[in-house]
């Protein structure tokens, strides 16, 4: 008998049901061919060396081998006196903290504003947009180096007066101003390394500039027939509505603040104070001295990984448990 179509498709045979099993099977085959290079290197370069790292963090590894295990790296960290490492790694993440919150308040401050200043249809805006974003093309070893020079600092000689200085204090002493230590003393070093990083302030500036454009027209149409001024609009409808990139911006600030790294080529962990303490001795840059430094202690070096990654995650999390103030344009 014919099957007569009524709306519900005729059931399927063995047959079709296995060639379709068999095609559904090559498709999936074809697709972690294509996959497989991902997830070999996901497992090799990500995942084996986590799970390694946590080992080696219950272990006294060297780099050759390990004698014994247990928690006394852990022990060890949270240890003050001359035995333990505590009093130090406090000063790392002191330093580094202060770091990440000054450098991030002043580069979301700054980059919003210089973002307002250019989110104006004038002649010639997108040529002073590109100019602006122009100094993040460069490499930040590049970068650091090229600060390094700009903020060279030597003691003046009466025969040379201009020798060993760069850009900043040739300029200063032009003027008749002393000149700054910058990254050659503890007390400036810190501060010179924030004033550096404004070097890249056109980075920040594209994202308020994208912010800024999936803000509604019709909002500021309303405020303005409501008689709102550029200010109260500012606050009550530009400032409000580019909170989803203000949170991001700290997220991501917040991760790559703590575990700034690249300033340890340039600036190695920075001069000392009269205490003895690196002025740039960054987490990042202790647990790389820590783990291929004289000790070689890399098991304990792991340890401080693992506790610079739960520090982060609590901070994130606590980050969006407390981001009810970020609003949407559909809220």
């Amino acid at each position: 008998m014919d099957y007569q179509y009524n709306g519900v498709l005729p059931p399927l045979s063995k047959e079709r049901k296995r060639k379709r099993r068999l095609r559904r099977l090559r498709d999936d085959l074809k697709s972690y061919v294509f996959l497989l290079p991902f997830i070999v290197g996901a497992l090799v370069f990500t995942a084996y060396p986590i799970i390694m790292s946590l080992l080696f963090s219950f272990s006294d590894w060297n780099g050759g081998g390990a004698t014994q295990m247990g928690i006394f790296n852990y022990v060890e960290l949270f240890t003050r006196g001359a035995t333990g490492k505590f009093d130090f790694m406090i000063h790392s993440f002191g330093i580094t903290f202060l770091f990440t919150i000054v450098s991030t308040v002043v580069n979301l401050v700054l980059s919003y504003v210089l973002a307002l200043f250019l989110y104006n249809k004038i002649k010639g805006i997108r040529i002073i947009r590109v100019l602006c974003y122009l100094p993040c093309l460069i490499p930040g070893l590049a970068s650091m180096y090229l600060w390094k020079d700009v903020f060279q600092y030597a003691t003046p000689s009466p025969l040379h007066p201009y020798q060993g200085l760069g850009l900043f204090n040739v300029w200063l002493k032009n003027l008749g101003l002393p000149t700054a230590t910058f990254f050659s003393s503890a007390s400036t070093a810190m501060a010179s390394l924030i004033i550096s990083g404004l070097w890249n302030l056109g980075g920040g500036m594209i994202m308020w500039l994208a912010a800024f454009g999936n803000i509604s027209p019709e909002y500021y149409e309303a405020a303005k027939i409501d008689g709102a001024g550029y200010f109260r609009r500012l606050f009550s409808i530009t400032l409000p509505l580019s909170t989803p990139i203000l949170f991001y911006n700290m997220v991501v600030s917040l991760i790559a603040g703590l575990q700034v790294f690249g300033t340890m080529a340039a600036y190695g962990v920075g001069p000392s104070d009269k205490h003895g303490r690196a002025s740039l001795n960054f987490i990042a840059v202790y647990i790389y001295m820590t783990a291929f430094g004289t000790d070689s202690a890399q098991g304990l070096a792991c340890a401080m990984s693992w506790l610079l990654f739960v520090v982060i995650g609590a901070l994130t999390l606590i980050m969006f448990k407390t981001g009810g103030w970020v609003k949407y344009g559909d809220e």
